[in-house]
Formats: structure tokens, sequence, C-alpha cells
């Protein structure tokens, strides 16, 4: 059963939400819980002593903002799905050091529909898998375990998280830097087979997981897992279409 929270002051925004995600949830046959909360102390009390699965988090509140909140979750590595809901757009890009998996703007509660889908397809996919050789093996890795790829010539290197089997067991000895996967493919390839999974073009050598991006600037995009911290370029022609892509993920 799915622990589905929602908090917002407004409680008519807070009511609306609530009936999309119920309607959402049980269109797709999934198992819930719903809790409504209106005020931020509170859901602080709801996230120390209960597991959340998904937590729909309004951004400007009194006492706690949503960005607090967010902040505690993650230092205390809860393995939440955390949407935003706010009334300003310009706060999507401060969201980005809590890696939310999606934003809501309440003047346009018609984006949710995507975006549920998306939440639902999420947690029934949660195991979604790439499946590539490396030599004479193929080699299955979770798409949430990719952080990003990186083009080397003809061959691809794939960062992993450093907790995955794979990236432990990543050596010098194969020609490879620790916690990364070398393989012979083309990044053009992979795109393609990663389209619509959140994974991102940023330069003509890499391709990121939005899951891990922390930070974005014109330049370079900041990932982070764990400790762990990669600083990213930014080509100049992929510049739009970046800032454009994050966008359309946490929307959608």
């Amino acid at each position: 059963m799915y622990q589905i929270v929602l908090c917002d002051d407004e409680k008519e925004i807070l009511e609306e939400l609530c009936k999309k995600v119920r309607n959402c949830f049980d269109g797709n046959n999934l198992p819930a819980e719903y809790t409504c909360i209106a005020d931020a102390r509170e859901l602080m009390e709801r996230i120390r002593r209960e597991r959340i699965d998904v937590l729909f988090l309004d951004i400007d509140m009194p006492y706690y903002s949503g960005m607090d909140i967010a902040g505690y979750i993650n230092e205390q590595g809860r393995n939440t799905l955390l949407i935003f809901v706010t009334s300003h757009d310009a706060l999507v890009y401060e969201t980005f050091a809590y890696r939310p998996f999606g934003f809501i703007r309440k003047a346009h509660m018609e984006e949710f529909e995507a975006l549920g889908k998306r939440v639902c397809r999420e947690l029934l996919e949660n195991k979604q898998e790439l499946v590539l050789r490396k030599g004479q093996e193929l080699i299955r890795i979770l798409l949430k375990d990719i952080i990003y790829m990186e083009a080397e010539g003809n061959y691809l290197l794939i960062r992993l998280h450093p907790e995955t089997s794979l990236a432990q067991d990543s050596t010098p000895e194969t020609g490879e830097e620790d916690g990364m996967l070398r393989i012979r493919e083309t990044m053009t390839n992979i795109e393609a087979a990663l389209g619509g999974k959140g994974f991102i073009r940023c330069h003509k050598g890499y391709l990121v997981n939005a899951a891990y991006m922390e930070r974005l600037k014109s330049t370079e995009a900041l990932l982070r897992a764990g400790k762990e911290s990669w600083r990213i370029p930014i080509g100049r022609s992929y510049e739009k279409e970046v800032q454009k892509k994050v966008l359309e993920l946490l929307r959608v």
C-alpha cells in the first residue's frame, strides 16, 4: 500500500489536488492511502515517524517552507518521490538541489494529468533496465543507477551510482575508472534508446540522468549521488534545449 501525502496551506488547492491524485491512482489500480495536511508542522511530525512514498509539497508555507522540508527528507535519506506545488514559476530552478520528481503550477492544474501518469509509471516500472553488450556478455543496468554517459571515441563511459554492484566491480585492470563502465556504443544510439526516460543530452559528448541534477547553470550541470558530485559541461548550442527539457521533466 503506497503512502501518499499532500501538504498545502491553501485548502481549496489541497482538496482539488487530492481529488486529482486519487483519480489517477485509482485509475491505474495502485493501492494507496491518502493524507491531506494543511500545516507544515504536522507534516514534519509525520515525516519523522512514518514512511511516505509520494509527497506533493507546497513551497511557500508558514513555519516550514517546502524547501526546508525537502532538505530534511534528503538529509534523512528518505526514498520519497517529491513533487513541488507552487504559484511561482521562477522557483523551479531553486528546487533542483532537492531533486524533485516533478513540479506543479497552481495556475495550471490541468498539467497534473500527465505528471500523475508519470508518477504512477515510476512506481510501476521502478526497475526499468538498459541492456548493453560488453564484449561477449550482455549487461543489464537499472536506469536509476546511471548518473551520466560520456563519449570517448567509439566508446561510451557510463558513470554508475557508487552503491551499485556493477560500479564496485569495475576496475582499472579492465581499462575502466572506478565506478565507470566502458562499452563500445555510440551516443546517438543510446540517446535514442533512452528517449523519454529522464535522460538529457547536454553536450555532444554527454548524456545525463536528470534525476541526479542538483544545480543547473548556463555552462554546466552539477550532478550528485550521495557524497560524490560531478560537473558536466553544457554545450552552447544545447543550453536552451536543456532548460526546456528540464522544465518538461518536472511538469510532465
